[in-house]
């Protein structure tokens, strides 16, 4: 990532030590952090590599975000920041769209998930609503109040590692064509998954809508096919 690609929106210094300088903002840190992220992955971010592409020492950064944790957390947040439940509809609905654009965050920067996970209780308010907002609509199914957390988990879990695998399946440049074993395990070759854009897309909708599916036996209900899942029957 070059210094050129990014550029600072913070306003003019006025010191005389730094006249006509740009002050660089938090939005500016967070901002450039993200692209590091992007550009080179989580372990291509330090602190210092951020201070040579915002063309400041790393002194500088450290008003703005105390480590390289703070960092990832608030590149979090901004990522998160417009994950949002329908604000009306069936709360099965409302849970899948969620579902479904937590994914579309993620997945442009799954890195983020090793931090969700290292952040324990350490969570920005961005991140605890969108928390917040999907146990409020699992409970909102009619199940237990004991069964709330454990749902949550399967729900979390299956996203996150849903994310996780769309990175690094085949057909990602992990698994190059040309040192393909598979063909040796005839089981394997017949029903390999490959990471197809419309065959990741088809998994996902075909996983939450079981998972929502699956709820109907906890609540003591018939089963129920959620929308989406109808259209392909």
């Amino acid at each position: 990532m070059s210094r050129s690609a990014f550029k600072k929106t913070g306003r003019k210094s006025t010191s005389a030590r730094a006249k006509g300088r740009v002050a660089l903002t938090r939005e500016d840190v967070v901002a450039a952090g993200a692209r590091l992220l992007d550009s080179e992955g989580i372990d291509g971010v330090s602190m210092r590599r951020l201070a040579d592409v915002l063309d400041t020492g790393p002194a500088t950064l450290y008003w703005h975000v105390r480590d390289k944790h703070e960092l990832l957390s608030a590149v979090l947040e901004e990522t998160l920041r417009d994950v949002r439940a329908p604000s009306a509809g069936p709360w099965d609905e409302r849970l899948l769209e969620l579902l479904r654009r937590g994914r579309s965050a993620l997945r442009a920067r799954p890195a983020l998930i090793d931090v969700l996970w290292r952040s324990g209780w350490e969570l920005g308010p961005e991140t605890l609503r969108v928390v917040d907002e999907a146990i409020g609509l699992i409970a909102a199914s009619g199940i237990p109040d004991r069964d709330v957390a454990d749902v949550y988990y399967t729900f979390t879990t299956f996203l996150f590692g849903f994310v996780a695998a769309e990175a690094t399946s085949p057909g990602t440049g992990r698994f190059p064509a040309s040192k393909d074993p598979t063909r040796a395990f005839p089981h394997l070759a017949k029903h390999r998954p490959a990471a197809d854009p419309a065959g990741m897309d088809r998994r996902f909708e075909a996983g939450i809508a079981r998972l929502v599916a699956s709820l109907a036996p906890i609540r003591g209900v018939k089963a129920i096919r959620p929308r989406h899942s109808r259209a392909r029957s």
